[in-house]
């Protein structure tokens, strides 16, 4: 076992990804870069939601990066650090007090999860749509990948009977193109339903000034669509 071969592999796998899983990773890559690039300037004092927003962009390039890399729990649970940031994100974008994050009478930084937990209220009255789908991804994460299961092993484990049996834990997940596509493709989506909402709350509540690189956003949310049809082409 060698950490440096492995990271040479594993850069080598994000280096393969646009011949090797084509059009699912182009959509997953421009996105990312999108959610990287949303906001060119801020307008006024939003500390909060720039602190929310970096870690949006970093944990989502991390879960594409993840999954091309053959790391599908990590992408996971990467994407779902993302989702939470990205609830925080955009309550804090609308609320610019900082009462819900901090207690300056106690001089404490609050709960996090009650934190959240208010984003998340205020997310689900104000923009439901956006909320149900940050709830029933992290809810399928939740379920599938965030926490240790002998499912998960599946991806890298693995017996080989015989006179020579052998036994498999594999530090890459074992390759599975389907598989990986169709992560990248939802990777994609969440990225594109986060950069919506972002979007749409700072139309309603300001905060700062959208890139031009927010236009993209209707032709990557078309190019996703198409993306799926492929891959339901490629599994019939």
């Amino acid at each position: 076992m060698s950490l440096e071969n492995f990271s040479a592999e594993e850069h080598q796998k994000l280096v393969d990804a646009e011949q090797k899983y084509g059009n699912a990773f182009i959509n997953a890559y421009n996105t990312t870069i999108l959610v990287s690039n949303l906001m060119m300037w801020p307008v006024i004092d939003c500390d909060l939601f720039i602190r929310f927003y970096s870690q949006m962009k970093k944990y989502h390039s991390l879960s594409v990066i993840s999954t091309v890399r053959l790391h599908r729990v990590q992408a996971k649970m990467d994407l779902r650090y993302f989702l939470e940031s990205t609830a925080n994100a955009a309550f804090s974008l609308a609320h610019t007090d900082t009462e819900n994050y901090f207690d300056f009478q106690n001089r404490r930084i609050r709960d996090a999860q009650k934190a959240s937990l208010t984003a998340y209220r205020w997310l689900e009255s104000t923009y439901r749509a956006h909320s149900d789908f940050i709830k029933d991804l992290k809810a399928t994460i939740n379920e599938q990948t965030a926490h240790a299961h002998v499912v998960n092993s599946q991806h890298n484990f693995d017996f080989v009977p015989g006179q020579r049996a052998e036994i498999i834990t594999s530090y890459f997940d074992f390759d599975d193109d389907e598989v990986v596509m169709l992560d990248l493709w939802l990777a994609a989506k969440a990225g594109l339903h986060a950069a919506h909402l972002i979007l749409q709350v700072q139309r309603d509540f300001g905060g700062f000034l959208p890139s031009v690189d927010a236009a993209d956003l209707s032709q990557l949310m078309a190019d996703n669509d198409a993306v799926l049809v492929e891959l339901r082409n490629f599994k019939a």
